[in-house]
């Protein structure tokens, strides 16, 4: 993003709180990129870019699966050639200009092997149940 937005990370603190996962999700503002995506290298995590160019997902996959910790980056439009020098994978999500979200989307999808839709967070205080019409919603005690 560029431009801080507290209300964007309000939101996502009142969702982690509704529905689970407060404790493996954090969000944080930061002054500056560059010295985040350093920092976060020199403590020994790995950066991936996400973008329309690099390497293929699906050939990158097993590797990013490997890997401790990771710090995602979703490429916009003009992201600055730095950004592809300090990142550990550059992985292209299509050949196509994409969302940013929709790129996330597919990248966490393959990380987790379709398995994310099996997880229960032991916070939730909701919780959906499954049904072919309508939506319900059950307050989990």
């Amino acid at each position: 993003m560029s431009e801080v937005d507290d209300s964007l990370k309000q939101t996502i603190e009142d969702v982690s709180s509704r529905w689970g996962g407060r404790s493996d999700f954090k969000v944080e503002i930061v002054g500056g990129w560059r010295e985040v995506i350093k920092d976060w290298k020199k403590a020994g995590g790995k950066v991936v870019h996400l973008t329309m160019y690099g390497i293929h997902i699906d050939d990158a996959i097993s590797n990013l699966r490997r890997e401790n910790t990771i710090l995602v980056v979703i490429g916009a439009e003009k992201v600055p050639r730095e950004m592809y020098d300090l990142a550990d994978y550059n992985i292209a999500i299509g050949n196509q200009p994409h969302s940013e979200v929709a790129a996330l989307s597919i990248f966490l999808d393959r990380m987790f092997r379709g398995k994310q839709f099996e997880k229960e967070f032991k916070d939730a205080k909701l919780k959906i149940i499954p049904t072919a019409k309508g939506k319900r919603v059950r307050e989990v005690s």
